[in-house]
């Protein structure tokens, strides 16, 4: 994940010339202006997976602050909500904060301010479909209602478009029935947008769309059912997801199976009754 992260900063901070260094690496002897790289800690939680934090600090001789803010503005733009792969992992990068104030490094005779970046993993997004599949279908509604909004986590690594993923959590009933059963669960949408305001706008859009809506299309065209529909703007979208879906479909069972015959014959002896042998 490091290596990833390094060239993204090697491509898109052209100030630095390609220099971007370890701890261990870094020193007073380095040509300046450079860029260190510094791991931080993981978190875990239940939907993300994983998440990381690295840390971006500009050298740059002791003159001005001015060149640790151009650079820093480089640097963010590098990696402030972009996307990456990583054992064929998707990963979302945000901006998170500087680490400290503006810092006078008496030893290098350097100038410095440490950048906080955070790494998502996104594979708790990516899906393996159980037909009927209630993702899937809400995946086509997106796009049927929404066209412009991104489904696919995937689609990260080469777009910054709007994106909502949703994601089935919970079973909550199941009503057993002579052709299959009624599953009710529940689902979450998750809304990736440039800023705060943008999300809290499309969170409201697609809401007000679900509640008015009475269901979606499942792959055997069968219903997807909306019963009740919920939202929090302020939820985070790479945890909860800021809107919450309970749903009702169906599930068949499946075809029966039956052993081939080779032959029939008619026994007299039995009434005339047609049986089968293998």
């Amino acid at each position: 994940m490091r290596e990833a992260i390094k060239q993204l900063l090697v491509a898109h901070v052209p100030t630095i010339n390609g220099h971007v260094w370890e701890p261990t690496a870094a020193g007073p002897q380095l040509e300046m202006p450079y860029l260190v790289l510094r791991a931080g800690k993981q978190e875990n939680n239940e939907y993300e997976v994983h998440a990381a934090f690295y840390e971006v600090w500009p050298y740059v001789r002791r003159r001005t602050f001015q060149e640790v803010d151009q650079i820093s503005k480089e640097v963010i733009a590098a990696l402030h909500q972009k996307s990456f792969a990583y054992d064929g992992t998707p990963y979302y990068i945000e901006y998170v904060g500087t680490v400290s104030d503006d810092m006078v490094d008496e030893d290098w005779d350097a100038l410095t301010r440490g950048l906080r970046f955070k790494i998502f993993s996104l594979a708790w997004l990516l899906h393996t479909p159980i037909e009927p599949d209630p993702v899937e279908a809400m995946k086509r509604w997106t796009t049927a209602r929404f066209p412009h909004i991104n489904t696919d986590p995937l689609a990260l690594l080469t777009t910054d478009h709007l994106s909502l993923f949703w994601r089935q959590t919970t079973i909550t009933s199941v009503e057993e029935m002579h052709w299959g059963a009624w599953l009710t669960v529940k689902m979450h949408g998750h809304l990736l947008a440039a800023d705060a305001s943008t999300r809290r706008q499309w969170v409201e859009k697609i809401t007000r769309q679900l509640a008015l809506d009475t269901g979606a299309s499942l792959s055997d065209k069968s219903k997807l059912t909306f019963l009740t529909v919920s939202a929090n703007h302020d939820q985070d979208p790479f945890k909860a997801g800021q809107i919450e879906l309970e749903v009702r479909y169906g599930i068949l069972h499946g075809k029966a199976v039956y052993e081939k015959l080779n032959r029939v014959e008619v026994d007299p002896k039995r009434g005339g009754v047609i049986y089968g042998k293998k």
